[in-house]
């Protein structure tokens, strides 16, 4: 085991998870396939290519404890290199994750990334999300929307709103100052919230400045408005 993965063994562990070998090991093709392809490819940050443990792996991991349930049919919004939704899948192996990203090279690695780590239950998705809201196909299909940043929040609900099964989750990873964001982002319908909020604080010195996460559970609306 190398450093990276023994750093990403540590600080898995300060999140609750535990690791194990053939895990560590799908980590560590993950992050070499994501150096290799990023010196052709704009993946991530140059800047960030000697953190992908802690900014890209460790913080998607964070929101694992909340993923559920264990099989949860999992959308990830402007997946990028596959954050958060990859690392999470490694993790948690039995969710049904679709990554949706609009990049055609980015889904390019993305489909090379689910084949070289043989992700059962994985899937792409290229499109840009607005497009797919405009049939029925995907509609209330999820149990657990996420995303890293990808889109603000008042962008981002009305898509949870379209892509979660009523009681779904939409997950979402933000620096600490979001107030101005909650605010802009009040999101109704006949009338009533179609989301109740819940926020965690990430303060773990190991990962970087503090972070939240946003939770946001879809109300069962058409049947208890509130």
């Amino acid at each position: 085991m190398n450093d990276d993965m023994r750093l990403l063994k540590l600080g898995a562990g300060l999140l609750g998870i535990d690791l194990n070998e053939r895990q560590l090991a799908a980590f560590h093709l993950y992050q070499s396939e994501l150096r290799l392809w990023n010196a052709t490819t704009n993946l991530i940050s140059e800047n960030t290519l000697g953190e992908i443990v802690t900014r890209h792996f460790l913080d998607s991991l964070t929101a694992l404890r909340h993923i559920t349930p264990e099989n949860a049919h999992l959308v990830d919004i402007g997946s990028g290199a596959g954050f958060p939704g990859i690392p999470l899948k490694i993790a948690l192996p039995s969710i049904q994750l679709t990554l949706l990203e609009t990049n055609r090279k980015k889904v390019s690695f993305l489909k090379h990334m689910i084949r070289v780590l043989n992700l059962e239950s994985a899937q792409t998705l290229h499109d840009r999300a607005q497009n797919i809201t405009q049939t029925d196909k995907w509609r209330e299909k999820f149990d657990v929307v996420i995303s890293r940043a990808a889109l603000k929040l008042p962008d981002l609900l009305p898509l949870g709103a379209f892509f979660l099964a009523p009681g779904g989750l939409l997950i979402t990873l933000k620096g600490k100052d979001v107030e101005d964001e909650l605010q802009a982002a009040q999101v109704t319908e006949n009338g009533s919230k179609i989301f109740q909020i819940y926020q965690q604080d990430i303060n773990i010195p190991l990962l970087g400045p503090p972070r939240k996460i946003i939770i946001f559970q879809k109300t069962e609306i058409s049947k208890k408005p509130f």
